[in-house]
């Protein structure tokens, strides 16, 4: 293994703390690893250390977006069913008034008493539902290309980390 300078090292540590969104609040002991690199201090020390235990992956989630998407998810039965509870009493009406022998889709779609608001509609109900369904399916794809994107560059960093870590302590474990 070629070994690589203290800086080069120091570069990889603080990348990744960039990259996993810590460098704001590392942890001590990467401190600690950080001071004694810059120093080049400790040395045969940390060359025994398992730098994966010492600074585990970490992968953050995009918590806004699920939240989003599980607010939305049952919305298209929740506005459906706002729909169905709003158009049954003046469909129960007509049945007994007008006529018996009404097909509900189709006085759920026409309103011919205009008995119910107009946004209850059987096709504006099934619009808003397909709405919410598009964004739901665009934002599932949304989430699973930010989770793949960002584990992509997460274990890029980790590893070059890691790797600069190990090339810059082999020599002390050689010794």
């Amino acid at each position: 293994m070629n070994g690589i300078s203290s800086q080069e090292a120091i570069k990889a540590v603080e990348q990744w703390l960039k990259v996993s969104k810590q460098a704001k609040s590392p942890a001590p002991v990467v401190v600690e690893l950080l001071e004694d690199l810059n120093s080049n201090s400790n040395k045969k020390s940390w060359a025994k250390v398992n730098f994966e235990r010492l600074i585990p992956f970490r992968q953050e989630s995009p918590v806004l977006l699920y939240v989003v998407r599980a607010g939305f998810l049952f919305l298209p039965i929740l506005l459906t069913w706002l729909a169905l509870s709003q158009v049954i009493g003046p469909f129960a009406l007509f049945l007994q008034n007008k006529q018996a022998s009404a097909n509900f889709l189709w006085f759920w779609q026409q309103n011919p008493d205009k008995s119910f608001s107009g946004w209850f509609k059987l096709s504006h109900v099934a619009l808003a539902d397909a709405a919410v369904l598009a964004f739901l399916m665009v934002l599932a794809m949304r989430i699973a290309w930010w989770e793949n994107s960002r584990a992509e560059r997460l274990e890029k960093a980790y590893g070059n980390m890691l790797s600069a870590l190990e090339r810059f302590f082999s020599d002390a474990r050689d010794n």
